[in-house]
């Protein structure tokens, strides 16, 4: 039998530039965006070229995608435009399904870009942290109850909101504090109708401000 090994390839798209291999790279206005990740993109796919690498996962790490349910009477491009200003270059849209939860994730990816993984990259998929995190909590028995699931650190909150064990709400934050954090989480808390006292936030950061603020203000904190 022949292993599988998977290289995941990590990339954040941020307003001023992007951030491959833990190492954050501005781009100048006006610079052609892509072709700069092109390039970081290219040196990796040549580093990592053996025989024992058979496929690449890419986790694009945005703030464009959309949650909506797997019904055939449900259109999740018009969800998507739906919920979504739309975007300064072409997108190819991304749909990962999880087919026991009936739930799908639609996620934009600049179609320059998407292509240009396609061809270099073998048996290359996509994926999204949301998703991910989803994935990993969604049949937990801790979201039977009422529940928040955070991770965040210096740049990101994701935030999941659960209700006796259905997903209520997902959501992606790009945050340049630990008060940009604190908002999205405590915004999100209220806007879910979660109790402080009764329900419960389980919270993965290496911050300890996050974690002792927040404490202020959610009895249950677990992290």
């Amino acid at each position: 039998m022949t292993q599988d090994n998977v290289n995941k390839i990590t990339i954040r798209l941020l307003p001023d530039g992007y951030s491959f291999l833990n190492q954050y790279h501005p781009v100048q206005r006006g610079a052609d965006f892509i072709q700069r990740l092109k390039e970081s993109l290219l040196e990796e796919a040549e580093r990592c070229e053996t025989p024992e690498a058979t496929r690449y996962v890419c986790s694009v790490e945005n703030v464009r995608f959309c949650l909506s349910p797997l019904a055939e009477d449900i259109d999740p491009e018009d969800c998507y435009r739906f919920c979504l200003s739309e975007a300064e270059q072409e997108e190819t849209l991304v749909h990962l399904e999880d087919v026991a939860h009936g739930i799908r994730f639609t996620v934009g990816v600049d179609t320059e870009l998407y292509h240009f993984l396609q061809r270099n990259f073998p048996e290359l998929t996509f994926t999204h942290p949301l998703y991910e995190l989803f994935t990993e909590w969604a049949d937990k028995e801790e979201v039977k109850q009422n529940c928040m699931v955070a991770e965040a650190d210096e740049n990101f909150v994701n935030l999941l909101v659960f209700k006796e064990g259905r997903l209520q709400i997902a959501n992606r934050f790009e945050c340049t504090s630990t008060d940009d954090i604190l908002y999205h989480v405590m915004n999100c808390w209220t806007q879910s109708a979660l109790d402080v006292i009764e329900d419960k936030l389980y919270l993965d950061t290496p911050l300890p401000d996050i974690t002792k603020n927040i404490g202020q203000f959610i009895k249950q904190c677990v992290s």
